[in-house]
């Protein structure tokens, strides 16, 4: 089992995962008060309505974190099989699903911003220089890549800014294996959005079918 989704949370069908998130203080809180928490809610509401729609949900199920910010599903007090990763950035949330093995998964909104001096601070010397070649499509593909990686290792920004090559060669869509540090691995990379990249990162626990590319890759959410 594996679904990845996201939602755009200004749209009309996402409002009500958000709206009630805002702080009623009395006075109207302002943009940059309001982001985090609604985004952070739409991501957790959105695990919910996937969790239900693929009929796995249980009154026994909550979400905790690990030592290092990794989202767990547990039954009761008993961890559940079900790999769960989270994301999100402006007004896009991402969730994954699966039971296949660790999951993570990254959506970011493509920002002007001084990408090369990032690369060069956390990226591989090839990764470097395909940002330089190619700008910020390629920042943002990589970027994200090493952002689900990180997430589903467990390794977090030690493994985000290591200064290694691991996608250098990655599609520019699309969907693919690797072995890192002797794991198999299942990777997605695509436009999730206008203007949003998103990436998926899976580590199975035994081996698996080449990976499909429509099963990898993150859907608007719908009922």
């Amino acid at each position: 089992m594996l679904v990845t989704s996201y939602v755009n949370i200004a749209s009309t069908n996402s409002a009500s995962m958000c709206i009630h998130s805002a702080p009623d203080s009395g006075r109207v809180p302002t943009a940059n008060r309001l982001k985090r928490p609604i985004q952070s809610r739409a991501a957790h509401e959105l695990l919910n309505a996937l969790l239900k729609r693929e009929g796995l949900d249980s009154p026994s199920m909550h979400l905790t974190h690990d030592a290092d910010g990794r989202p767990l599903l547990y039954r009761g007090q008993e961890p559940c099989s079900i790999a769960v990763g989270l994301s999100h950035s402006r007004t896009i949330a991402a969730c994954a699903i699966t039971d296949l093995g660790a999951i993570g998964i990254d959506v970011e909104f493509c920002a002007d911003r001084h990408f090369q001096g990032i690369a060069a601070a956390a990226f591989g010397p090839a990764e470097q220089a395909l940002v330089a070649r190619e700008g910020q499509c390629a920042f943002y593909r990589i970027w994200t890549l090493r952002e689900a990686l990180a997430k589903a290792d467990g390794n977090g920004l030690a493994r985000l800014t290591d200064g290694s090559d691991y996608f250098a060669d990655a599609p520019g869509i699309g969907s693919w294996r690797a072995i890192i540090d002797g794991q198999d691995w299942m990777f997605w990379t695509g436009v999730v959005a206008d203007k949003y990249a998103g990436s998926v990162a899976i580590a199975p626990r035994e081996t698996l079918p080449a990976p499909d590319a429509a099963a990898l890759a993150m859907r608007l959410f719908s009922d």
